[in-house]
């Protein structure tokens, strides 16, 4: 998913019938699942898994960008806490795209901040 599907999904969903944070969660499990699908496919291309990667990597960066912004309302803690882990997504996915990492942290990491976000805890 590039940017222009990202933010088309982001405007599939009606704000009336849920929240941001739900709305949130829905982005990050769509690109998780995305992920785990190539990485489960032993016969998907480099390209789609790059580009899984890539997809991942734009959102952990919009995530960033949302919380460095002053109007953020989160705690600061909170902010700088998820700012480092879109430093450490970064990182990991570089690792991953030259052969020396697993994808595995990042399903997780994922996965772990969708749960978040659908509970109303971020």
């Amino acid at each position: 998913m590039g940017y222009p599907q990202a933010a088309a999904a982001y405007g599939a969903i009606d704000p009336s019938l849920i929240s941001p944070g739900r709305a949130e969660s829905f982005v990050f499990a769509k690109v998780t699942r995305r992920m785990e699908e190539v990485f489960s496919d032993d016969a998907a291309s480099s390209a789609s898994r790059v580009s899984a990667l890539h997809d991942n990597r734009r959102l952990w960066q919009a995530a960033a960008v949302a919380c460095a912004d002053d109007a953020n309302t989160m705690t600061p803690q909170l902010r700088a806490g998820l700012i480092g882990l879109a430093g450490f997504v970064d990182r990991h996915t570089s690792a991953v795209m030259n052969g020396s990492a697993k994808p595995d942290p990042l399903f997780e990491i994922n996965r772990r901040i969708a749960a978040g976000l659908s509970a109303g805890g971020m």
